[in-house]
Parts: C-alpha cells; structure tokens; sequence
C-alpha cells in the first residue's frame, strides 16, 4: 500500500480532533467491499471518484487504523487530487 508523504506524517503523529480529507485507492475489483468497510469503521465516504478512488472524511487519528483495513492500494490526502490551473492560462 501507498501512503503519500502527508498522509505518513499525520499516520506518525496525528493532531488530535483535527480533520482530514483523504483519498483511498481500492485495489482491483475493491472499491464496493472497501467502502463498505470504511463506513462499517464510522467514516465518512463523500464520494466515488474514477479509478476505483473514494473520497472520505475523518480525523487525523483514526488514519493509522484505516491503514489496517484491507482492500487499499493508495492512500493520499484530498489535495493531491485535482483539476486546477493559473488565473491567467485559458482554460
């Protein structure tokens, strides 16, 4: 399993009470067992995303024990997912 940099810090040392938004990759054919998992753990799925990826709400201490549910390939937090661009590019 992947955890991105960010998500190993907070994993390491979370900040009690604080929220984070994380994206979780299943692994091949995962996605519908894995996200019944995390809502059966009492986390907040918010969206389905391409790729097999879903978008889940919870707090920062509770990381280290979504890590231990089993399905997961990545794990990375809500702001390395995205569509931006620069004010001044045409998009």
């Amino acid at each position: 399993m992947y955890l991105s940099h960010p998500v190993r810090r907070m994993r390491e040392d979370p900040i009690e009470g604080e929220a984070v938004v994380l994206i979780v990759t299943a692994e091949e054919g995962q996605r519908d067992d894995l996200e019944s998992a995390i809502e059966e753990f009492g986390v907040a799925v918010t969206d389905r995303l391409q790729f097999g990826a879903l978008r889940v709400e919870t707090e920062q201490q509770r990381i280290d024990a979504i890590c231990d549910l089993s399905g997961i390939d990545s794990l990375k937090t809500g702001d390395a997912v995205g569509i931006g661009g620069d004010a001044g590019e045409d998009v």
